[in-house]
């Protein structure tokens, strides 16, 4: 199937499978398909981005095709559309770490993100931005020798250079600001960047723009990891306090958090190694073990217990994890 065809057929499965749920609009733009959704309000997100994924794992299945979806903002008018299309394809760009395939909500991964889009149109930084989110060494210091080189090639006087200079150290100001970052803790030995940096020339403003770029990617790239690590500790204590609640599922905890189930469930089992259903199923089995070991319940009281309300899955569950029935596996190692 030729990528014109195939695209044609995802934008026509896209429909048909979206129509029931969602208004939408779509149209191609710069080899991508462009898909706008009419939203009854903005907690409707999660639930698209979840859509979405599964709509990627179909077409793979089906089409043999690797559709990633990237998501931007929601707006609530027109004026603003731009600025949930450029948050999409800044979505699309984490790919590099998240993987194709599936949906990326920029909401999820970069909550500041969308501000760098609303960059005044004189001096783009929006390049060195992604480079610095995205924290590949060699796209940040090919960013940043494109800006400077753009900055070189328009700055036709000593005063429209040094405006451009101070101009993208306020950038970089605000956007450490809106990332929750101290600006002044990356900027090297230069202690007055408004003063001292104008002053330098291409190769000095090259070489440290490109270690405050470095710096801060570093620290975002620690910022992030930190909040995985939160959102995976936080899961586990869930699974820890309601392990018992029937109703407890992948569902319920991606609410709790905050996080659409696609997100969550990729980044649980690149940290944790096994899957969110995996782990609860396991810590289920384990706390089954220690009642099966500790009291004198039979099976259906010990299901209850660790959160199954069918006794007869419950058993299903246990044996396919053991090896055996909860009953035997009572015998066998009390009698030990």
């Amino acid at each position: 199937m030729t990528p014109l065809l195939l695209s044609v057929s995802v934008q026509r499965e896209a429909k048909e499978r979206f129509k029931e749920k969602w208004d939408c609009r779509y149209f191609t733009y710069l080899g991508n398909i462009v898909m706008l959704v009419n939203l009854e309000g903005e907690s409707e997100i999660t639930r698209l981005t979840d859509e979405c994924d599964r709509f990627c794992k179909w077409a793979d299945r089906f089409f043999g095709a690797v559709v990633t979806v990237g998501l931007g903002k929601s707006c609530e008018d027109l004026a603003s559309l731009r600025y949930s299309y450029e948050g999409a394809r800044e979505a699309l760009s984490y790919r590099v770490i998240y993987g194709a395939g599936r949906s990326i909500n920029i909401a999820d991964i970069a909550p500041k993100g969308q501000e760098l889009s609303m960059q005044p149109e004189d001096i783009d930084m929006n390049g060195v931005f992604k480079a610095i989110h995205i924290g590949v060494r060699e796209d940040i210091e090919h960013a940043v020798l494109s800006l400077v080189n753009e900055l070189k090639d328009n700055a036709k006087t000593i005063m429209q250079h040094n405006f451009t200079v101070m101009e993208i150290v306020g950038h970089l100001y605000r956007f450490c600001g809106n990332n929750y970052i101290k600006f002044e803790d990356h900027t090297g030995e230069v202690r007055n960047a408004y003063e001292e940096i104008p002053k330098m020339d291409k190769n000095a403003l090259s070489a440290w723009l490109i270690s405050v770029a470095l710096s801060i990617s570093d620290e975002l790239k620690n910022a992030r990891n930190s909040s995985l690590r939160y959102l995976i500790s936080e899961a586990k204590n869930i699974v820890r306090d309601r392990y018992s609640d029937a109703g407890l599922s992948l569902d319920t905890v991606c609410s709790g958090l905050g996080v659409s189930n696609s997100y969550f469930s990729s980044i649980f089992k690149k940290e944790a190694g096994i899957s969110f259903i995996t782990y609860l199923t396991d810590y289920r089995m384990q706390q089954a073990v220690r009642l099966i070991l500790e009291t004198n319940e039979k099976s259906y009281e010990i299901a209850e217990h660790v959160g199954y309300e069918d006794a007869n899955y419950f058993s299903y569950v246990f044996k396919r994890k053991y090896g055996m029935s909860p009953s035997k596996y009572r015998t066998e190692h009390i009698g030990k």
